[in-house]
């Protein structure tokens, strides 16, 4: 079985960012959950600890910093109120790493939260983590996740991690005062008919940026991801991601091209080296201009975020809203890939046991969905709980999905990632390598 050992690659660039999920400036005002969910989730809290306040302390090593990791610890402080468990979070990028020497040296933190996915699997599949069902519970476990989000999360059997954010992605964002083109597009034909006589017209109608420091190219990687998820279905996209397909096959390269009509000659702005020298933080700011200058941007939930903090004045609905991305294939109607952070446990203790519990409750995943920063995993969650109109619209899509995946380079290993990301650029500046770039990312397998 194939070990899969990849940081998620949206979610792993944008803890260099200063603001990668829907954020205060949404609403210009910080989040609070309501005083009967704090009191809800206390009393989940206490029940998770036995009914008993245990005291003590759990570590735990994530990959939160600033103004998210502020919003999360509105989901742990219930817990420590009605627990008195001291949560003990420490915060860094290098996560695998830091893990990795904690682990060697017999002091792991006793539970773990990050959006590594395949770096995840990695420790379960040497032993280092506990089996969650013997935790938490099969009952409880398939009672608040979907199937799809414990499968993710699972490795021969076992689950080693359950999910505590998500984001959606594929969605176009666009700005409803100027895009005249289509906002519930049947497919991604009609799209792009709208782009190509937009820009035969003199106009880009697509923002793409793809600069990220050492991580440049995964804006281009997530979508040519989301795409082969779409033209080809979940069955083909997860055989490719476990490397049972190879990436020179007709379906990958499909999928490459798909893109390319994206981003060819006329359709994005400033040209692909625009496209490629733009840091995607900033990727919409055209959008905004006096006069447009393209008209949508292909983006996961966070993004809202990001335009909000950059144009604080826009107002949700009126200047600035997303629909997700069309079918491109009938065959594979709605369906939608996600990301997010996994809880895993690495150190078995009444305090770590009880955390995990918490975190595996509706009443924690409705705190979760207060913070307006992210989706809940948990489907039993109330809709009505987003304030968020970004967060509430993304969780409908969410409900409505005729099913729901993470996209493949979030799982694979980080040299084909890498690689991975490197296609993206490569193909964008040089459509006509596509054989020998896509041999390249094959041959780092």
């Amino acid at each position: 079985m194939l070990v899969r050992r990849a940081a998620l690659a949206f979610v792993s660039v944008c803890l260099a960012a200063t603001a990668c999920s829907s954020s205060d400036s949404v609403t210009h005002e910080k989040p609070k959950a309501p005083e009967s969910a704090v009191k809800a989730a206390e009393t989940a809290a206490l029940d998770a600890a036995g009914g008993q306040k245990v005291g003590g302390k759990v570590t735990m090593l994530g990959v939160l910093g600033g103004a998210e990791l502020d919003a999360f610890q509105t989901v742990l402080t219930p817990f420590e109120e009605a627990t008195g468990i001291d949560v003990q979070y420490a915060g860094t990028r290098d996560f695998a790493a830091v893990l990795q020497t904690q682990v060697d040296g017999g002091n792991p933190p006793d539970v773990v939260s990050t959006p590594a996915i395949g770096e995840m699997a990695g420790f379960a599949d040497k032993g280092d983590l506990v089996d969650l069902r013997t935790v938490v519970g099969d009952d409880t476990l398939s009672a608040n996740f979907s199937k799809s989000l414990l499968g993710t999360a699972s490795l021969s059997g076992q689950v080693f991690g359950i999910f505590d954010t998500v984001d959606l992605g594929g969605l176009i964002w666009y700005d409803p005062k100027t895009y005249t083109g289509p906002t519930d597009p049947q497919s991604w034909e009609e799209l792009q008919a709208w782009a190509t006589k937009t820009a035969q017209s003199g106009t880009t109608p697509w923002c793409v940026a793809l600069e990220s420091g050492a991580a440049s190219g995964w804006p281009a990687a997530d979508w040519i991801d989301e795409i082969l998820l779409h033209e080809a279905g979940p069955v083909f996209h997860k055989r490719w991601q476990e490397g049972e397909e190879p990436w020179t096959s007709p379906e990958v390269k499909h999928a490459f091209e798909t893109y390319g009509g994206m981003v060819s000659d006329g359709m994005v702005y400033g040209g692909t080296t625009t496209a490629l020298s733009t840091n995607f933080a900033k990727a919409a700011n055209p959008m905004f201009s006096d006069s447009p200058d393209c008209y949508l941007l292909q983006q996961a939930t966070f993004m809202g975020g990001i335009i909000t903090d950059a144009f604080p004045n826009l107002q949700p609905g009126k200047d600035l809203d997303f629909f997700p991305a069309p079918d491109f294939n009938p065959a594979y109607p709605d369906v939608r890939s996600i990301s997010g952070e996994i809880v895993g446990m690495t150190n078995q203790t009444p305090q770590s046991e009880a955390l995990v519990k918490y975190l595996a409750t509706r009443e924690a995943g409705t705190l979760i969905a207060s913070t307006g920063r992210w989706l809940s995993p948990n489907k039993n969650v109330d809709q009505g709980i987003y304030r968020d109109p970004f967060l509430k619209k993304a969780s409908q899509v969410i409900v409505e999905a005729e099913g729901t995946y993470s996209l493949g380079n979030s799982l694979m290993p980080q040299t084909e990632v890498d690689a991975f990301w490197q296609a993206g650029l490569d193909y964008t500046k040089d459509p006509g390598d596509l054989d020998a770039i896509l041999a390249k990312v094959e041959a780092s397998r």
